[in-house]
């Protein structure tokens, strides 16, 4: 019987929108309502996290697993980027306008102009208005302008960063090789780069949440696209990725579901927990 749910957000629970619409919002709060619990797992933070009326209904595992939150909003646990690591990266590569995530705020190096700039000369998604609104969010909880030490006083949970055409990331490519003991990549996809601590993933976030809950692996259930869901996809028997997913996080999946634009994650919670009824 599955207790928990736990799904990513983007190109999996959220229509193409890529916000909580009502549609999502009424599935969620009735599969809370059922008995039953409810955990995003994203690569987000909190900041960019709009929960439109859910707040104090589910659980929050974002970052890619470095951070869990109660639906209180306590953090439960916190997995941070090593000091020496992360001062390394700082001094080394001030030219990949690498971004510094916290459990509540962004920090980065570059302007604002910079920022704005490099958004404005990168093509926009097929929605302009979900690329606008994801570039106004950016914009607001991120704090520019930032020293190495300012950002080494902050508990780094996660390392960003888009992959800019012409860029050359060789040399940063060799820098994670050479301490894949400390950090780890897991990007959604090949246009990224998103650091956590080596130990952290969604899959490792969503077994521990499952443990302080007093739930089994095999009474959760995981929904995933992106090529930062394939180790959680890959830890659970009960793992969906929609039709669309990569194809690296159908391959992981256990049951491949239909297109996420089409609900299909939140029919497939509701159809689950009306068969267990």
């Amino acid at each position: 019987m599955i207790k928990l749910f736990a799904s990513d957000l983007d190109g999996t629970l959220l229509p193409q929108s890529h916000q909580f619409d009502e549609l999502i919002v009424a599935s969620i709060e009735k599969i809370v309502a059922s008995g039953y619990y409810f955990t995003i797992a994203t690569g987000r933070d909190s900041a960019m996290t709009t929960l439109n009326g859910l707040e104090n209904k589910i659980y929050q595992i974002c970052l890619n697993g470095a951070l869990i939150k109660s639906p209180q909003g306590t953090i439960l646990k916190k997995e941070l980027i090593d000091k020496d690591v992360l001062k390394l990266i700082l001094e080394e590569f001030d030219d990949l306008n690498l971004e510094f995530l916290t459990p509540t705020k962004t920090y980065t190096k570059q302007s604002l102009e910079a920022f704005t700039q490099k958004l404005r000369s990168r093509p926009l998604e097929e929605d302009v208005d979900v690329t606008k609104m994801f570039m106004n969010n950016a914009s607001k909880h991120l704090v520019f302008n930032q020293s190495t030490q300012e950002i080494l006083e902050q508990d780094i949970c996660k390392i960003n960063t888009f992959l800019e055409p012409g860029q050359s990331y060789n040399r940063f490519y060799h820098f994670l090789d050479e301490h894949s003991d400390a950090i780890i990549n897991a990007p959604c996809d090949d246009n990224m780069i998103e650091i956590t601590k080596k130990s952290v993933n969604k899959g490792t976030a969503i077994h521990w949440l499952g443990q302080y809950l007093y739930i089994h692996d095999d009474e959760i259930a995981v929904y995933g696209d992106g090529g930062n869901d394939i180790k959680m996809l890959s830890m659970f028997q009960h793992s969906y990725a929609p039709s669309t997913a990569l194809k690296e996080a159908q391959y992981a999946a256990h049951t491949q579901l239909g297109p996420y634009y089409e609900y299909s994650v939140a029919r497939h919670m509701l159809e689950t927990i009306a068969k267990q009824k």
